[in-house]
């Protein structure tokens, strides 16, 4: 995530600080200066959007950087920790179990966490049911034109075209 961030800004940008039981250093994201992308920015989310998607797109807001255009973000920061365990069952077999434990909330720049609240997008744009039914994309087709494109809804779909998960298609006899 710092690596990405990174290479979006001319500067060095302070992620946030990570807030935990232990005292926890801030996160910096560095520059890569000259090689950093300068053009216009234009980034999307939804309410699938989480963890470094959600911390992207509100670095991207807190530094004036672009615009954030889509749903509300997940709100999923938390930083976790897998720990794994083993109980020997006898001389030969073993057994393993893991439980994944948050240890770290970030606080961004603006003294707020993102966690349970997610990232409001500098414009909300959702499809309507009459979008998806007919396969449109006005959120993309609006990044386009804050990019300085044209692209219709329906040309935007084409895109990325939606397409349903296996186990969530419905039978056709």
């Amino acid at each position: 995530m710092e690596k990405f961030i990174g290479a979006f800004f001319d500067h060095d940008v302070k992620i946030g600080d990570r807030k935990g039981r232990a005292e926890l250093k801030p996160q910096i994201a560095k520059t890569r200066g000259g090689k950093a992308y300068t053009g216009k920015l234009v980034v999307l989310v939804d309410s699938n959007s989480a963890s470094a998607a959600e911390i992207f797109a509100r670095i991207v807001q807190l530094e004036k950087r672009g615009v954030v255009l889509g749903d509300r973000s997940a709100g999923a920061v938390m930083e976790g920790k897998y720990y794994v365990h083993a109980i020997p069952l006898d001389r030969v077999n073993v057994t393993q179990y893991g439980a994944m434990i948050t240890v770290a909330n970030l606080i961004m720049t603006d003294g707020k966490s993102l966690e349970n609240v997610g990232v409001m997008p500098d414009e909300r744009i959702l499809p309507t049911a009459a979008d998806l039914a007919a396969g449109r994309d006005p959120v993309l087709a609006r990044a386009t034109q804050l990019a300085g494109a044209e692209l219709t809804p329906d040309e935007a779909a084409k895109i990325f075209p939606f397409e349903w998960p296996k186990d969530q298609m419905p039978e056709i006899d």
